[in-house]
């Protein structure tokens, strides 16, 4: 979804773009080159056939986007300039060898720049390339803001929810058993877990073992599109991820629609969610904070209230998805003419 928004956005500035991608379908506006997944080996298999493509196409900028797999494609082509864009996961948890960090070292270092979408990223980066200190930027994954916030449903019960992929890493184990905990002083909320994944079925029956089954709820995959309404049928977002979060996209969704966010103080995180400002942050893992957290907003609407205005006006001046499309077409430009000149 990131991938077609930045596509989408560029191409409404009158780029014109080649997307080349290892599964996944077409993007409406953009000429898009699918090749087919076979394996754990499917990005060096492609390698070449991606360096032809790029060579025909005759970029004036190669732009790479997560750096895993798709770095061996960069180096490949051979083209510059080059723009690295890092997500997270690419960064964090993947250079976790000598052998992977050797391979991750030398796609940032052939960049010629390289954007984060945190400033949590941006140190990780540096950490990895203290060379590469000066040609980094951030730039967030900016959201549309809605031009005013929807009141929240009726007062009861109050409505959690959390909306993430069903992986281990999220927390959500750790979310349901402090929901349990908070039911027995909160007896009059509700909790709605959105996404799906291979932890689906354990998540289920955690549920069942705890005795909350009929205070919670599995909708599964919410689309896109379907985001915004979804949040706002809520009082509450829950985000508690229990490993290194790089930004955070679903607590600046949560915030855009007025919602304060519950999360935990991991990675990015702290950006996007201000401590007693927007929403609460507790440490990874800890249930009884995490259910104190939870009691804590659900007996008071006014810092709900205030927490969801708070966190609205945040994401309205730094997380503008017009801003991080502007952020990146000046970076695209500069680049080029940089490129031009020598």
């Amino acid at each position: 979804m990131h991938i077609q928004r930045w596509v989408s956005g560029l191409v409404d500035r009158g780029y014109h773009i080649k997307l080349i991608s290892l599964g996944g379908g077409k993007i409406k506006g953009c000429e898009t080159v699918i090749f087919p997944r076979k394996g754990k080996l499917s990005y060096l298999t492609s390698a070449s056939a991606a360096a032809r493509e790029i060579a025909t196409f005759q970029p004036d900028l190669l732009h790479i986007h997560y750096i895993t797999g798709f770095g061996v494609w960069g180096l490949w082509a051979k083209k510059q300039p080059t723009l690295v864009s890092v997500w997270g996961a690419d960064i964090v948890d993947f250079p976790n060898t000598w052998l992977r960090r050797s391979y991750i070292k030398r796609v940032l270092g052939k960049a010629t720049h390289i954007t984060a979408t945190s400033q949590f990223l941006k140190d990780t980066v540096i950490k990895l390339l203290p060379t590469g200190a000066e040609k980094i930027s951030v730039i967030p994954f900016g959201v549309t803001i809605p031009p005013e916030i929807v009141s929240p449903p009726q007062p009861k019960p109050i409505k959690l929810c959390s909306i993430k992929a069903h992986r281990p890493k999220y927390g959500i184990e750790v979310l349901l058993h402090a929901f349990a905990e908070a039911l027995q002083t909160t007896p009059d909320i509700t909790l709605t877990i959105a996404g799906e994944g291979d932890n689906t079925p354990q998540l289920k029956a955690l549920a069942q073992k705890l005795g909350i089954q009929d205070k919670v709820t599995f909708p599964g995959f919410i689309p896109h599109d379907n985001i915004y309404a979804f949040l706002r049928e809520h009082h509450i977002m829950v985000m508690p991820s229990i490993c290194e979060e790089a930004f955070g996209v679903a607590a600046v969704e949560a915030a855009a629609c007025g919602r304060p966010v519950i999360a935990t103080h991991v990675g990015g995180v702290p950006e996007v969610v201000k401590h007693d400002t927007t929403g609460l942050l507790v440490p990874p893992h800890d249930s009884h904070l995490l259910a104190d957290a939870i009691i804590k907003l659900v007996q008071n609407t006014s810092l709900r209230e205030k927490m969801g205005i708070a966190g609205y006006h945040l994401v309205k001046a730094l997380y503008q998805w017009r801003d991080a499309v502007d952020a990146m077409s000046s970076l695209y430009e500069r680049l080029i003419d940089e490129s031009k000149k020598t």
